[in-house]
């Protein structure tokens, strides 16, 4: 469906912003000093998510400039989904440093999961325990890039905690 209209200003300005928040971090990845020239290494995701933001920045421009809509309606924002995320952003923020990566992450998408309807409590926290823990072994013991395990588990685990 078009609109009739040509061009979709706000579509436009967003897709815009994307495609030169993605040019500015390809840029800043090229000219930070990286040590050695492994193929995958730290600026491996900064890429990464640079093109995923020009792609999607493209994608905008071109629905912005073809006049197409998602709905007859117009733009549909579910503002409880959006707290719902906002405030799960929020928690695993605040919750990082003392809970550690694995719980925080875990809370994070059983709101994210909510927010895009999931009901299953209890399957959408299982499902983000196993996509936390397995983040956090693969950065931490894959990668070696240390994700935070959180005050309160170095206190349980330290040598002086007995």
């Amino acid at each position: 469906m078009t609109t009739g209209r040509s061009m979709r200003a706000g579509e436009a300005v967003l897709g815009g912003g994307l495609i030169a928040l993605g040019g500015l971090i390809a840029v800043e990845t090229m000219l930070t000093p990286s040590v050695g020239r492994a193929v995958v290494g730290p600026a491996l995701f900064p890429y990464l998510i640079s093109g995923g933001l020009v792609l999607v920045g493209l994608s905008l421009l071109r629905e912005a400039f073809a006049g197409a809509i998602a709905h007859a309606e117009g733009l549909e924002l579910d503002l409880w989904a959006v707290a719902l995320v906002a405030a799960g952003l929020a928690v695993q923020f605040l919750l990082l440093d003392t809970l550690g990566w694995i719980p925080s992450t875990t809370i994070l998408f059983a709101a994210v999961s909510r927010a895009f309807g999931g009901r299953r409590l209890i399957v959408n926290l299982a499902i983000g325990l196993a996509l936390a823990a397995f983040t956090f072994v693969a950065f931490n013991y894959g990668l070696g890039l240390n994700l935070p395990e959180g005050s309160i588990v170095e206190r349980l685990t330290s040598p002086d905690a007995e």
